[in-house]
């Protein structure tokens, strides 16, 4: 095993040059720059949704103008190139550093903004009459807090109000900016819009009658035991392999009612469940009209993985708490795998955002953290219009986007065959229909990690896998709750990419137990080493490759694909390619 003082020291050794080299911190180099009363624009946060509308009003009528503005500015990394080429390295069965991964402690000191930075940034605010609430553990977020004319003077701009699907939103309307003196130091400013909303990326079916074979739930929808055998779980949960020792976190933006997942439980047989609930910020847990959207999520994961620990992180649906719930995640570092079945369209939000979104995802990865995140159920138009669009976090090069498929299955449970999951007259979302969210990222370039056949394009390409998603076929689950749509009986078929996510997740969860019962590195950030099994020769077949049907634009092909990424899993196999791609055990054995 490696000691914490001697992955330290790799560590520092990586970043020490740069520390040399520097003769002043970030933040007091950028503070000497710039002529006194000029200002620094800061570049992408104005929404792409919003570049050709025009504004309804000059001052914002959809907010009263007494309202206190709840912020979260988002500081920039110091040594960004560095933490790239540590993540790279941790992915590189090669290097010395692979798999030697960092706490949020190490994060903090060598890659976080340093204490001058902040505080310098915290003055300013409060000079602008601008409360300043809390700073998070990793210094990446400020929390702060100020009404609609403090805001407005501090940032030089103006919120205006637009009328975005129907709805009047505000936003600002010209580019915010900051004295020249902090130039170089504020990344983002969230909580300028409230034009952005995360939205759950399930979809109940009509309920149905229970079929007459056992792969079915009472209210339709496939059973554990069915997904048990298409995907080949079977070998892994007879060897005792079940999730134990693993700990999950869910990325959550709504409530549940726990006695619905004990009823799952017990149905299905799965034993006692074992779950904790993380609340974050103001945020309780009340289940409301996305309730079976966490639910879901609980249940899939118990269904593949009972075994493991879930932690359930619930936060409020604005972009300045979903940050916390990220950043929570890997400040905790608790658990190594994350779920996400929640998102919105990248052109939606402004690049800024998802650049801090992506520094909170490179921490994680940075610490071995595994984050799955579904693709989007829109097909390949996530912003619901006629334009091409791919999701957000689902785009992030850090983040393994999980995609759709329609999954056919034997009298005897076992796999019969996928195709790409679509459905061009299910319109609820979208106006050209439902389908596994696919496409080509507008922001980020393609990761290293995305090499080999299919794999082309100069841009992060989604989805990367992908599993059962068609609400017709779908998941049985269980859920109670009126204001989410739920019927009386609970019994229920759920599909979506949210679906196939958790399955995703749990079936992580048993490969990192697989591994280390075999004393062999796990997944860690996940990405690289599925796309290992995909681009070079492996003794299983590890992906079911998908190659007819659409994602109402791109077709399914023989290898990647933009619909269905690199296919579906067979778990059972992928776990032994894992063992023998391995190389030596964690002790140094053959």
């Amino acid at each position: 095993m490696i000691t914490r003082s001697v992955s330290t020291l790799i560590v520092a050794v990586v970043v020490m040059a740069v520390f040399v080299a520097s003769s002043a911190s970030p933040s007091l180099a950028a503070q000497a720059s710039g002529t006194p009363g000029s200002r620094y624009l800061i570049p992408g946060l104005l929404i792409p949704a919003l570049k050709h509308s025009i504004p309804l009003h000059a001052t914002p009528h959809a907010v009263q103008q007494n309202m206190q503005l709840d912020l979260s500015i988002a500081l920039k990394l110091r040594h960004p190139t560095e933490l790239d080429a540590l993540i790279a390295a941790q992915n590189n069965p090669r290097s010395s550093l692979y798999h030697r991964y960092i706490t949020p402690s190490e994060f903090t000191a060598l890659f976080a903004p340093d204490q001058a930075m902040v505080d310098v940034v915290a003055a300013y605010l409060r000079s602008q009459n601008i409360h300043v609430r809390s700073v998070s553990p990793n210094k990446l977020l400020i929390r702060a807090s100020g009404s609609i004319s403090s805001v407005e003077h501090a940032f030089n701009t103006t919120l205006a109000d637009y009328v975005v699907a129907g709805q009047t939103v505000y936003a600002p309307a010209t580019t915010p900016s900051v004295p020249a003196t902090l130039s170089g130091m504020i990344l983002n400013i969230s909580g300028l819009d409230n034009v952005t909303h995360y939205h759950r990326l399930g979809k109940l079916a009509v309920k149905k009658e229970k079929q007459a074979d056992p792969y079915h739930g009472p209210g339709g929808g496939y059973t554990p035991d069915a997904m048990h055998a298409a995907y080949n779980v079977k070998p892994l949960l007879t060897s005792g392999v079940n999730g134990s020792g693993q700990t999950i976190a869910l990325f959550e933006l709504d409530g549940y009612n726990p006695a619905d997942i004990q009823t799952y439980f017990n149905y299905y047989h799965l034993g006692s469940p074992k779950y904790s609930d993380v609340l974050v910020g103001a945020a309780t847990n009340t289940p409301g009209s996305s309730a079976a959207e966490v639910e879901l999520d609980m249940e899939q994961i118990a269904a593949i993985a009972p075994g493991a620990q879930q932690k359930v992180y619930i936060g409020m649906n604005r972009i300045s708490d979903v940050n916390d719930i990220y950043n929570q995640i890997v400040n905790d570092n608790s658990a190594k795998l994350v779920s996400i079945s929640w998102g919105l369209c990248e052109a939606s939000i402004g690049n800024a955002e998802l650049q801090t979104l992506n520094n909170i995802f490179k921490q994680g990865v940075a610490q071995g953290q595994a984050f799955f995140a579904a693709s989007g159920d829109s097909g390949a138009y996530d912003c619901g219009t006629p334009a091409l669009a791919v999701d957000s976090p689902a785009d992030d090069p850090n983040v393994v986007a999980v995609g759709g498929t329609t999954l056919q299955i034997g009298n005897d449970g076992n796999y019969l065959s996928e195709t790409a999951w679509s459905c061009a007259f299910c319109t609820q979302r979208s106006q050209q229909g439902a389908g596994s969210g696919g496409g080509v990222s507008g922001y980020f370039a393609r990761p290293a990690y995305q090499s080999g056949p299919g794999l082309n394009n100069a841009h992060r390409m989604v989805p990367d896998v992908s599993a059962n998603a068609d609400p017709v076929t779908g998941y049985s689950v269980y859920c109670s709750v009126a204001a989410a749509g739920c019927p009386d009986s609970g019994w229920v078929t759920v599909g979506g990419t949210s679906a196939a996510t958790p399955l995703w997740v749990a079936l992580a969860a048993l490969m990192n137990q697989y591994l280390t019962n075999a004393h062999r590195p796990t997944l860690g950030s996940a990405n690289a080493a599925l796309y290992h099994l995909y681009n070079t020769t492996q003794t299983y077949t590890p992906y079911h490759d998908v190659t007819t049907g659409k994602n109402l634009y791109y077709e399914a092909t023989t290898g990647y694909d933009l619909a269905t990424g690199m296919g579906t899993p067979d778990a059972w196999n992928i776990a032994r390619d894992l063992i023998a791609s391995s190389g030596k055990d964690t002790q140094g054995r053959k």
